[in-house]
């Protein structure tokens, strides 16, 4: 039998639907994760098919302070209820909160104020160590001005058209190799950076790793990350948003980015980001980049470091749910089936821009100063 404690708010989490398993179970790991990284713990119903979880759901099976029950809890009131349609056996007990998970982003939800949860690290990368790990990599020396890994080969379709086109990944990158001449430095392996990222001074280039053989080993990851300066963010394969954005910033690594009303609060160009528009709006501001002096790059480091903090920790989000003071609350992730399904009914009234557009829009066409 699943009890709460006095002390301690358990989650009980009980998922009917199969939209949470998407993404090869990063889905569930990561909203269950945030739970467990601030303290809570969670009982989830076992009713979840082992075959369905994926490649990182099983990573959810491990999560110290998460145990299986195939109980409904007794006693509920200092318990939460996690769900995504509700059983209504266990709906009707009396939970301190209840939580549904939706996964329209593109909706308006005119009469309700759902809490988005912040795109996450990459299961790879996370685990109750990252707080401790971020904090050893933050001030690490920087030794390259900007830089960029990741595959392009299908990163061709744009399915965002608010508030304007999105240049897809390949374009970006052919356009950097096309026009970027002597402040572009190409690497074809991981050691050839290792050798750059060991030499003392400062390389005050676009270091690219050429897609289809440049990769980093996800051991490396965060650390390659932290020793630069700037991270290229094109949009991903299916969706503008990626993990390599958040990644980039919880080390403190600024994004060059061209979805920044993608994030709540949206990104603030030269602020916390670099935005851009099109191909010759991304040259003109990489040139710039690579121009920049220490001081603005170090300040917006820091308001880089800020937003991860207070908006993008897992922690961050659990502490909107907490002190919402609502009984009934709604979750909204942000997946790639969703943008699938929907992406033609994103515009200014949806809850993922709504807000934040403003922001996103002027960070597209704002000045380089």
């Amino acid at each position: 039998m699943v009890e709460s404690t006095q002390d301690k708010t358990v989650v009980f989490a009980k998922f009917l639907g199969k939209e949470i398993l998407g993404e090869w179970g990063r889905l569930l790991f990561s909203l269950l994760d945030a739970f467990a990284m601030s303290g809570y713990e969670i009982a989830l119903f076992d009713n979840l098919p082992r075959a369905e979880l994926g490649k990182y759901g099983p990573l959810t099976l491990t999560l110290p302070n998460l145990t299986l029950t195939e109980a409904i809890p007794s006693d509920t009131g200092n318990m939460f209820y996690l769900f995504d349609r509700e059983d209504r056996a266990v709906g009707g007990r009396p939970w301190r909160k209840k939580i549904q998970v939706k996964f329209d982003v593109f909706a308006p939800y005119w009469f309700s104020k759902p809490i988005i949860m912040p795109y996450p690290v990459h299961p790879v990368h996370a685990g109750f160590d990252l707080p401790e790990r971020l904090k050893d990599l933050r001030p690490v020396e920087r030794k390259m001005r900007i830089f960029f890994s990741g595959e392009t080969a299908g990163y061709v379709k744009n399915r965002i058209h608010f508030p304007k086109d999105k240049l897809p990944r390949l374009d970006i990158v052919n356009a950097i190799v096309g026009k970027m001449g002597e402040e572009l430095l190409q690497l074809k392996h991981e050691e050839d950076l290792v050798d750059l990222v060991a030499r003392a001074g400062f390389s005050n280039k676009f270091v690219l790793g050429v897609p289809g053989s440049f990769r980093v080993n996800s051991g490396n990851w965060l650390k390659t990350l932290a020793t630069a300066d700037f991270f290229l963010c094109p949009p991903g394969y299916i969706m503008p948003m990626c993990h390599n954005a958040v990644e980039a910033m919880a080390v403190g690594a600024i994004p060059i980015i061209n979805y920044p009303e993608w994030f709540d609060p949206g990104l603030e160009h030269l602020k916390n980001c670099i935005a851009f528009d099109d191909a010759s709006d991304l040259i003109s501001k990489l040139h710039a980049v690579i121009r920049m002096g220490a001081e603005p790059v170090r300040i917006m480091r820091q308001n880089v470091i800020d937003y991860y903090e207070r908006r993008l920790t897992q922690s961050s989000f659990v502490r909107q749910i907490e002190s919402s003071g609502r009984r009934n609350e709604t979750v909204l992730m942000i997946t790639d089936a969703n943008v699938l399904a929907r992406s033609g009914q994103l515009n200014r009234h949806s809850i993922l821009v709504r807000g934040t557009a403003s922001h996103g829009i002027l960070a597209l066409f704002g000045p380089m100063r």
